[in-house]
């Protein structure tokens, strides 16, 4: 991972953390690992998708499996999910 991608990872890292501070389920929690999903589109109207992932301090990407396990259980649980 190059320089500009670690930095992008670790904003990407704080600013999810920053958004849930107000969630009083997580007080005093902190983000130890995270995914996403990003739709693209070109100017020819082709779309595609991309993932990222994080860990702790948004430092580097989890293992593969990891990130599989949070998007398969973000799909499987979706009704568990409190906004």
């Amino acid at each position: 991972m190059n320089e500009h991608e670690h930095n992008a990872r670790r904003s990407v890292h704080e600013a999810i953390q920053f958004t849930n501070d107000s969630n009083e389920n997580l007080e005093d929690s902190i983000l130890v690992g995270w995914a996403c999903v990003c739709e693209w589109s070109d100017p020819q109207g082709s779309r595609w998708l991309s993932r990222l992932s994080g860990s702790a301090g948004g430092e580097d990407s989890p293992p593969t499996w990891q990130s599989r396990g949070y998007l398969h259980e973000a799909l499987t649980n979706w009704d568990e999910f409190d906004d």
